[in-house]
């Protein structure tokens, strides 16, 4: 599904950027942890397409990751209701007004619990010494393959990422284990993306051309759940045609300075060749 934002782009290139090896932190109200917009509606339609075409791509649980998962079930429902003015309105019925949209059912599993929202939702657990992915639900996710992933350790989930073994992996490691609860993080990740699908994969890498070029930022969350211990990473993505973006004053000169400043492996991961 194409996402046609009603929203404006949360991040602009920062031409001071010279690797994407940047953590780039930052303290998140806990109000804020959730963002809920005018494109809820589509998330939601794409969610429950994606969910049809590629049932395995988009979601995976591990068999112990269900105390994590039932957890983050009733944190989530009170932010929404404390936050973002959600409603239960019957046992089995929540509501988003502003939308006009519902749920109904008792579900605490992570696909059940992340209709509610536009955010792709993973919950990383340690286990042993790593912190591993246990559950996942992604619907727009950029050159992630699901199957792959699940059960991993974060610093192999990350293998592609050039240079994030040698230059980052022990500063996330170190984070996670320090990250407090009620008091998320926050993270912006972007890309370019050669069409305005929430679904991406690399096999559609430059097909259609530079004018059908999209600025694809992510807004990335993390939450420590104070029971269970598993930290939610959420995945919020904003997807705005360049034709639109050059209308910002400075876009094109910054993202040009991103090209030239970014290592060679590092400007092809993120679709800049």
């Amino acid at each position: 599904m194409i996402l046609r934002s009603k929203v404006p782009p949360p991040f602009l290139p920062d031409v001071r950027q010279s690797t994407i090896l940047e953590m780039g932190l930052k303290h998140l109200n806990p109000s804020q942890w959730m963002i809920v917009d005018e494109d809820a509606s589509t998330f939601l339609s794409h969610k429950l397409e994606q969910k049809t075409k590629r049932p395995d791509q988009i979601y995976q649980a591990l068999p112990e990751s269900k105390d994590a998962q039932f957890e983050f079930n009733s944190l989530l429902e009170a932010h929404l209701i404390k936050d973002h003015n959600f409603r239960r309105i019957a046992c089995d019925k929540l509501v988003n007004s502003q939308f006009d949209l519902e749920w109904v059912g008792l579900e605490k599993d992570l696909w059940s619990t992340s209709l509610w929202i536009q955010e792709d939702i993973c919950l990383l657990e340690k286990l042993g010494k790593h912190y591993i992915l246990t559950a996942a639900s992604v619907c727009s996710p950029s050159n992630w393959d699901m199957p792959n992933k699940i059960g991993k350790c974060v610093s192999d989930i990350h293998k592609p990422v050039p240079g994030y073994k040698d230059q980052i992996s022990d500063k996330v490691d170190r984070l996670m284990r320090s990250l407090k609860p009620e008091k998320p993080l926050a993270r912006f990740n972007w890309s370019i993306q050669p069409h305005g699908d929430l679904f991406w994969k690399t096999g559609s890498r430059n097909q259609e051309g530079k004018q059908n070029m999209h600025w694809r930022v992510e807004r990335q969350t993390l939450m420590r759940l104070p029971q269970s211990k598993a930290i939610v990473f959420g995945i919020r993505v904003f997807i705005h045609d360049f034709s639109m973006m050059s209308k910002i004053q400075g876009f094109d000169e910054s993202v040009a300075a991103l090209i030239r400043k970014l290592p060679a492996e590092q400007s092809f991961y993120k679709n800049l060749q």
